[in-house]
């Protein structure tokens, strides 16, 4: 085939274009024919010197961008999309998804086709169909027994390397769910029907590991044993675990001396342990040799060995003068609010006790440490309260066991990501800052291209600070 190109120069409007054309003969139809390729507008005729203008279709629709982009890749950095998708196989969009609604907007499942449309993971993940009744289907799905040991087995393989204790607490969700797992409990000093949520944290992390569900009129005191079971089943097999007072029973203790895990606790006020170290030593408590500073706080504690159980175990008794005065106060006045006769020995008894909070250990503590120690197990009321006040978990919006399971696993993989992405920005940034703030970065979306909007300097600063680069432009 014999062709011929040549350069053609059209007049329109005043303006110069050039196009490529190609001139060839056409064996079908026996014919010269030509092939034009534009070259742009004539800058410089002699020279053969053109520019090309980019020439933008009208866009689509202008969607919410960068909070999404900035969750899509911080899953990536961290190695967990790729985690999940060997969980969750062809399923981990739809896991994706979910989980940057909860984290973006956490509201009602039956919001997140309306967030879905108007955001940048409408075209990134194209395919998800977020309609209330797949919605449901799924969280049916995420519930089922196999699929959440298929996860843990791999998360705790993958992101739990450290092995230097573990927080285990458990918090109450109340709801209206009629079904079996929703029971009447008692929750601090209210009864309500609820669910208890029960979640394992690393002490050195202080991130998620493991989580557990129960009804809500089991009390936590004997649900330890299975935990610890469980735990050990994924291969968690730990030598701390720091527990709240409400786990506190003799078969407890000598399950966690049987399974050689030191623990650390508060010794509940009902038992007769607590009764017989007021009596004995609250009375010179506070005593300079006692004197410990935490903070600016000042403290006295004193420490004394024990047996209980038939176990050896230290006791820790701490005074908090501060506490105790307000304490004192507060009694003080409703009693003689009252008007009534009250018991002198039980009056003296209280009196003793405000201001004061044993603890009991398997291993020795230096007095120092004693405090700081305890408080490590406020890791797991802090989680509580970004699953309950930023995660928005409450109220409990499902109707069916199935659909628990899911919602609440979805909840603990979300909650892992946000504890990661709070670590990661620091104490000077929150998590809802960087939501919403790079959730007004917005794109144009075009037929086979996505227009990215100029970045505020606070955006700047959020994506940079997690080592993420915002592109002017990316291809669909």
């Amino acid at each position: 085939m014999v062709t011929m190109t040549f350069i053609r120069i059209d007049v329109r409007g005043g303006k110069e274009y050039a196009y490529e054309v190609e001139s060839y003969w056409d064996r079908r139809i026996k014919s010269p024919r030509q092939r034009r390729r534009y070259l742009g507008v004539v800058v410089d005729r002699k020279n053969n010197v053109f520019e090309k203008k980019r020439v933008y279709k009208p866009e689509r629709l202008i969607l919410d961008f960068g909070d999404t982009f900035v969750l899509d890749n911080f899953f990536k950095g961290e190695g967990f999309s790729s985690f999940l998708e060997g969980v969750f196989g062809s399923d981990v969009g739809f896991v994706k998804v979910l989980s940057y609604y909860r984290l973006c907007y956490p509201s009602a499942m039956r919001y997140a086709k309306t967030w879905f449309d108007g955001n940048y993971v409408s075209v990134k993940f194209s395919g998800v169909d977020l309609s209330s009744q797949r919605i449901s289907d799924f969280l049916k799905v995420l519930g089922k027994e196999e699929l959440q040991r298929k996860f843990f087995s791999a998360y705790l393989q993958n992101f739990s390397k450290n092995r230097e204790g573990v927080i285990i607490d458990a918090t109450s969700l109340p709801n209206q769910i009629h079904i079996p797992l929703s029971a009447w409990g008692r929750s601090g000093e209210e009864i309500d029907k609820q669910i208890r949520f029960l979640i394992v944290v690393e002490r050195k992390t202080e991130e998620p590991l493991f989580f557990r569900y129960y009804e809500g009129n089991i009390v936590d005191v004997s649900t330890l044993r299975n935990t610890i079971v469980e735990l050990k089943k994924f291969g968690i097999k730990e030598t701390y675990v720091y527990i709240d007072a409400g786990y506190f029973s003799e078969e407890n203790i000598k399950e966690l001396y049987k399974e050689k895990m030191n623990f650390l606790t508060r010794l509940p006020s009902i038992r007769c342990l607590y009764k017989e170290l007021i009596d004995a030593e609250v009375k010179d408590l506070e005593n300079p040799k006692n004197f410990v500073r935490y903070g600016k706080r000042a403290l006295f504690i004193k420490q004394k060995t024990v047996h209980l159980f038939g176990k050896k175990i230290y006791t820790h008794i701490i005074l908090d003068p501060e506490r105790k005065a307000r304490e004192i106060k507060k009694m003080m006045i409703q009693t003689d609010d009252e008007k009534e006769k009250h018991d002198k020995k039980e009056i003296f008894y209280k009196f003793k006790t405000k201001g004061i909070m044993i603890l009991v250990s398997s291993f020795p503590l230096n007095k120092k440490e004693v405090v700081p120690t305890y408080y490590l197990r406020q890791t797991a009321e802090k989680i509580f309260g970004y699953t309950k006040n930023d995660l928005e978990i409450l109220p409990l919006r499902v109707h069916t066991k199935e659909t628990l399971k899911g919602l609440l696993f979805l909840q603990f993989m979300t909650l892992i990501a946000y504890i990661k992405l709070k670590k990661k920005l620091g104490n000077k940034h929150t998590v809802e800052e960087l939501l919403q703030t790079t959730r007004n970065l917005k794109c144009k979306i075009y037929d086979k291209e996505l227009i990215i909007g100029e970045m505020t300097q606070q955006q700047k600063q959020l994506t940079e600070k997690l080592k993420i680069i915002v592109p002017k432009n990316m291809g669909i």
